[in-house]
């Protein structure tokens, strides 16, 4: 929380000076004023993206869209954050746990997204400092949402000041705090979670019910809320940024979930992953497999994560199944039966799965289980 008002501290200045000097000198407000704030909060973050985005962007200048070189590229990107996200910096360095760079996993993401782009050239004509303004935009650094380079070079353009898009950006930016410091923070995590502690500990279904009711939520509150934030700062700015959180908790199945869930994270890995791997194995389970994995290790490489991403994937194959048999299509013609049924599936099924993360140790997500559905022990 507190680098998220840094970097809403950072944008009072940043946006002031933005909106007084010319418009060829605004991305340059912005590039340096995310580069001094890279060199203040994690000078390893700004090497690390310069160094790679001024790789990429001249490796494909030389050789154009060679698909070895596009491998390559992908191949030495996925391997930077692999590097770090597997810790073997920690190892390497005195076992340092502050050696992850600043925003790496989103902006390494929107370098893939931009080579894959490149290859398939639909990318408009841009310069490198275009690039560099795309990758160094402060609002999205840290906390998404992964947007696109055409879209952003698009707003990039026009820099006109818009009442409607300024005074929309304070809303969101205003919505996104109430959702992470009343809803998540005090709501969620103190208030409701208090009271499950000094009222309901006793009785261990519903104690387990509300703590992963209280994690679910409080996640949702926190990535929505930052997701907001980012969303709004960039309106300030003059930039219309992608959706990532469209109610996800109202999601009549696991595959609606994922439209609604990280939007920007899912479709990065539907176009990148699942696609790709699509047209060469014609095989549903395989892309899916590959899709959920990526974005499960985007999170993080543990095998927490990878046992989540799995039983994800276990459900978007199960629900691919069900929802081309003639049961399916009966109970569809039954909206008012159908659609709550699958909300408190969907939902459950989501919360069960996030305990995989929550808790310790896979011994605890087992009592856990034992308890919410009332095995004997």
């Amino acid at each position: 929380m507190s680098t998220i008002f840094l970097i809403l501290g950072i944008n009072i200045p940043l946006l002031l000076i933005y909106w007084l000097v010319n418009s060829q000198w605004k991305n340059t407000v912005i590039v340096v004023g995310t580069i001094l704030f890279l060199v203040y909060i994690s000078p390893l973050s700004l090497i690390v993206l310069l160094l790679s985005s001024t790789f990429i962007y001249f490796t494909l200048a030389k050789y154009n869209s060679n698909a070895r070189t596009i491998v390559s590229l992908i191949i030495s990107i996925a391997g930077i954050l692999l590097f770090f996200k597997i810790n073997i910096t920690q190892q390497l360095f005195f076992n340092s746990n502050q050696l992850l760079p600043f925003g790496i996993s989103y902006y390494s993401f929107r370098q893939i997204h931009y080579i894959f782009e490149f290859y398939k050239r639909k990318l408009p004509k841009h310069t490198f400092f275009d690039f560099i303004s795309y990758l160094f935009f402060l609002p999205t650094l840290y906390i998404g949402p992964i947007n696109r380079f055409p879209a952003f070079l698009k707003d990039n353009q026009r820099k006109r000041w818009d009442n409607q898009l300024f005074s929309y950006g304070l809303e969101r930016i205003l919505y996104g705090l109430f959702k992470v410091a009343f809803l998540g923070n005090l709501l969620i995590s103190l208030k409701l979670n208090s009271y499950s502690e000094n009222y309901i500990a006793n009785f261990p279904w519903l104690y387990q019910y509300f703590q992963m009711v209280i994690f679910y939520f409080n996640a949702y509150f926190q990535f929505a809320g930052f997701s907001d934030i980012a969303i709004g700062l960039s309106a300030t700015y003059g930039y219309r940024i992608i959706e990532n959180f469209n109610y996800p908790f109202l999601a009549g199945n696991i595959a609606d979930f994922w439209k609604r869930w990280h939007i920007s994270l899912s479709e990065w890995c539907n176009d990148y992953v699942f696609q790709p791997t699509l047209s060469i194995t014609r095989n549903f389970i395989i892309s899916i497999l590959f899709s959920i994995l990526v974005l499960a290790a985007w999170h993080e490489i543990s095998y927490k994560y990878i046992l989540w991403g799995l039983s994800h994937v276990a459900a978007l194959n199960i629900w691919h199944i069900y929802s081309s048999t003639k049961l399916h299509s009966r109970i569809e013609k039954n909206p008012i039966i159908q659609r709550p049924l699958g909300i408190f599936i969907t939902i459950h099924f989501v919360m069960i799965s996030f305990m995989l993360i929550k808790t310790d140790n896979l011994m605890d997500f087992w009592d856990f289980i034992q308890t919410i559905f009332l095995i004997h022990k």
